[in-house]
């Protein structure tokens, strides 16, 4: 199993749980992300639509902004990807939430979006108590 898959498998059980726990929204895996005002379509790692919202998820995709997007990088050469085009494109479709995961630097980078661009932050608005870190190979 890659780093990418060890942490994916990782996040999406600790997103899942606790979502689930404090009954706040739906954590998906890899699902098409259509948001049509702003003609993007992406396939982010993990999605969260917290449960006021649960509306935007249809059978097959999440037609709408998703409250988090979380990306994991699959190769040190992708990171740079992850934290310059994807993140300006989750900021302008207004993603509340952004997280880049990285297995090679066992870190997981928080952003929340601040008057049209991301700031980094220590904590997240939408799971503010959990302590999730990124498991070794």
């Amino acid at each position: 199993m890659s780093l990418k898959d060890l942490a994916f498998v990782h996040l999406l059980t600790e997103l899942n749980y606790y979502a689930r726990v404090n009954q706040s929204g739906t954590v998906l895996p890899r699902t098409l992300v259509y948001i049509e005002e702003k003609e993007v379509a992406v396939i982010p790692d993990i999605v969260f639509v917290m449960r006021t919202r649960s509306g935007i998820i249809q059978k097959n995709r999440i037609c709408g902004v998703p409250d988090l997007v979380v990306e994991i990088v699959s190769h040190p050469s992708h990171r740079d990807k992850l934290l310059g085009k994807k993140k300006d494109t989750y900021a302008r479709c207004e993603v509340p939430e952004y997280w880049v995961a990285d297995p090679f630097e066992k870190a997981i980078r928080k952003y929340v979006l601040v008057g049209g661009a991301y700031q980094e932050t220590e904590k997240s608005r939408l799971f503010p108590d959990l302590q999730v870190q990124l498991p070794d190979s």
